[in-house]
C-alpha cells in the first residue's frame, strides 16, 4: 500500500509540473503575441490555478468537468493580465483558447498520423514536444509582423498642459517600457524634443527622470527618459515617458510603443 501511494504521489507530481510548464509556456505566448509585460505575481497565480485545476480535472464529477471547460480560460485570461476594457480583454482570451486548441489539435493529428493512440509518459512527451513547436511557430510568426505593420498616424503629447500634435510611428516592435512605473516608452524624435521648452540643451537635464537601453542597428544605447502627461492616439490616451533620440527621423517625430495603438 506505501508503494502504491508513493508511485501515485510521484505521477500526480510529475502531471503537475508538466502542465505548470504547459500552462506557463501557453500564458507566456498570449503576452508575447500581444507585447505584454509579465507581471510575476499574475503569472505565478494564473499558471498555478491552472495546473491545479487541470490535475483536478480527471477526477472531478461530470457537472465540475462542465464548469471547467466553460470557466478556466476566461479566469486564467483574466488573472494573468491587466486589461484596457472589455474588448482588450476578449483579445487575450480567444489568442489563450486558439493556442490551448491548437496545442490540443496537434498532439491528435500525430496520434492520427502513427495510427495509434499514445498514453502514459510518452504522451506528456508528445504534448511537451508539440507545445515547443507552437511556441517555436508563435515567435517567427509575431517577429515577422513589424515590416508588415508599421504605419505612421497622427498623435498628441501632452506635456505641461498643452498638447503637441504630432506624427507617430505604429512599431508593434518597440515593447518598451520603464522598469520602474512599467509605463510604455515612446521614443522622441530630436526636432520634436527641440520643441518642448526644457527638453533640450542644458535644460534637459532637470527634466530626466531616468534611462532606458535598448538595441539599434548600431549595437546598444542609453536613451534619457522624460515624463509626459499623456499620448493620444485616436480615441485611446495613455500614461507614458518619453525617450529623448538624438537624432530625427524619416517621415515622422515619435514611436509608439505597440501597447498603444
Amino acid at each position: 500500500a506505501r508503494g502504491y501511494n508513493v508511485a501515485v504521489s510521484v505521477y500526480v507530481e510529475v502531471v503537475l509540473l508538466n502542465n505548470l510548464a504547459l500552462d506557463a509556456l501557453l500564458v507566456q505566448s498570449v503576452l508575447f503575441a500581444r507585447r505584454r509585460k509579465v507581471r510575476k505575481l499574475r503569472f505565478v497565480l494564473a499558471v498555478s490555478v491552472a495546473a491545479s485545476v487541470a490535475v483536478a480535472y480527471a477526477v472531478a464529477p461530470e457537472w465540475a468537468r462542465i464548469v471547467v471547460r466553460v470557466l478556466l480560460a476566461p479566469a486564467v485570461t483574466l488573472i494573468f493580465d491587466r486589461y484596457d476594457g472589455v474588448k482588450d480583454y476578449i483579445i487575450s482570451l480567444l489568442l489563450f483558447s486558439a493556442l490551448t486548441f491548437a496545442l490540443g489539435g496537434a498532439v491528435s493529428g500525430v496520434n492520427h498520423l502513427l495510427g495509434t493512440r499514445i498514453e502514459g509518459y510518452p504522451l506528456l512527451g508528445l504534448v511537451a514536444a508539440c507545445a515547443v513547436a507552437l511556441e517555436a511557430g508563435l515567435h517567427l510568426a509575431v517577429r515577422s509582423l513589424p515590416a508588415l505593420k508599421r504605419s505612421v498616424r497622427p498623435a498628441g503629447v501632452r506635456v505641461k498642459g498643452e498638447e503637441l500634435s504630432v506624427s507617430a510611428l505604429c512599431d508593434s516592435g518597440n515593447s518598451l517600457t520603464d522598469a520602474v512605473s512599467g509605463l510604455p516608452v515612446i521614443i522622441v524624435s530630436e526636432s520634436l524634443a527641440n520643441r518642448i521648452d526644457g527638453w533640450h540643451g542644458k535644460e534637459r537635464y532637470k527634466q530626466i527622470e531616468g534611462y532606458i537601453e535598448l538595441e539599434t542597428v548600431s549595437g546598444r544605447t542609453s536613451l534619457p527618459l522624460v515624463a509626459v502627461e499623456s499620448v493620444r492616439v485616436g480615441r485611446k490616451v495613455s500614461r507614458a515617458y518619453a525617450a529623448l533620440a538624438e537624432k530625427d527621423f524619416d517621415g515622422y517625430e515619435i514611436i509608439l510603443q505597440n501597447t498603444m495603438f
